[in-house]
């Protein structure tokens, strides 16, 4: 699951914007190119624990895994090697969701108030990066995420091809050539088609999982 989708989650369990941040900061340390060493807050921390809870119930759904599983058929009987068939499928597919969850109740909010909690004192201090400049990188990137509001651009499919191979890229066994690159994106409208016929019964599941 991406960090929208953390958002959305938390929000189902608490109101507390350090707890919706906490659910986002894995995804958001790697967006910064480095780790998050500690959070020294209780309620981000119990939101880090909740995004691990998260990706742990998420990555076994049968929804996701049936989705992923066919996606990554599709892409390969079209041409795209194996490994990188594989990482289109299920990087596109958290993508794509999160485009499905922008209008879910409570996400929106959820993910605003979150960011501006990343800037207070209390919170941005008490987070621990791998990098020597990691409280830097953080504050430039809670400004830009906030400037740019939510994420609509995982509602264009040509935009989450883009986003796919370039996160792919990072990964010399997962990158995509320039022709699987092309496959992809002709590919990605009927991957946001599967998303969002999954995307009910995938959020019915992943909350009483969670419930349980």
């Amino acid at each position: 699951m991406n960090f929208f989708g953390h958002a959305l989650v938390a929000s189902w369990r608490s109101g507390e914007p350090a707890f919706a941040l906490g659910a986002m900061l894995p995804d958001f340390a790697s967006m910064c190119g480095m780790r998050l060493e500690a959070a020294l807050h209780d309620e981000a921390a119990a939101g880090v624990a909740c995004h691990h809870a998260t990706d742990r119930v998420f990555h076994r759904l049968e929804p996701f895994a049936r989705a992923v599983a066919d996606i990554s058929r599709r892409l390969i009987a079209r041409g795209v090697a194996r490994g990188p068939a594989r990482g289109v499928a299920h990087v596109g597919f958290e993508l794509c969701l999160d485009g499905e969850l922008l209008d879910e109740g409570g996400a929106a909010a959820a993910y605003r108030d979150a960011l501006a909690a990343g800037g207070e004192a209390g919170v941005e201090g008490a987070l621990r990066w791998s990098a020597p400049d990691g409280p830097a990188r953080w504050r430039q990137l809670c400004a830009r995420l906030a400037a740019h509001g939510l994420p609509v651009e995982y509602r264009d499919p040509a935009r989450v091809a883009e986003r796919v191979e370039r996160i792919l890229a990072r990964r010399p066994l997962l990158a995509l050539s320039p022709a699987g690159a092309a496959i992809v994106m002709r590919e990605m409208p009927a991957v946001a088609e599967r998303v969002a016929r999954a995307a009910p019964r995938l959020l019915e599941e992943l909350r009483a999982e969670l419930a349980a």
